[in-house]
């Protein structure tokens, strides 16, 4: 029963991913309402003399309609003020930000969003039908059925 339960939420999540892909993206100018940023730091597995390591992330929280906030790097993060209008490109599914310019001036661009979804997605669809499964023996690994 729990393998029937985790292959179809494999399907379902599957489903979402290759949907994402094959809907048309949204174009909306937004306004940039505010800007944060969250740095996570853990020990390092590897031996050094300075033992942390930091990880920031940035995000603009958006307002006018579409995603509310758009996960950027910092050269965007730095670029863009409070009350910017900008023009947003996101996915219908997941809302997830591809696209970002103000005029003919791009912050953001990710080419390859499409490609990186539809191999995710027919990669769980597959794991779905029983096509790819852990190996059973020292549980290392995965093989790939037809």
């Amino acid at each position: 029963m729990l393998t029937f339960l985790g292959r179809c939420i494999f399907f379902f999540l599957g489903s979402a991913l290759l949907a994402d892909v094959a809907l048309p993206t949204r174009i909306e100018t937004l306004l940039v309402e505010q800007h944060t940023s969250q740095t996570q730091t853990a020990q390092r597995s590897t031996p050094s003399t300075d033992s942390r390591w930091a990880d920031t992330s940035y995000k603009l929280h958006l307002s006018g309609g579409g995603p509310s906030s758009c996960s950027v790097a910092y050269s965007t993060y730095s670029k863009l003020k409070d009350g910017d209008s900008i023009e947003v490109r996101s996915s219908k599914v997941f809302r997830t930000c591809v696209h970002i310019a103000r005029g003919e001036e791009v912050f953001e661009s990710d080419g390859l969003w499409k490609w990186i979804a539809l191999f995710s997605g027919l990669l769980l669809i597959a794991a779905s039908f029983g096509w790819v499964k852990s190996d059973s023996g020292d549980g290392e690994g995965f093989s790939i059925r037809f």
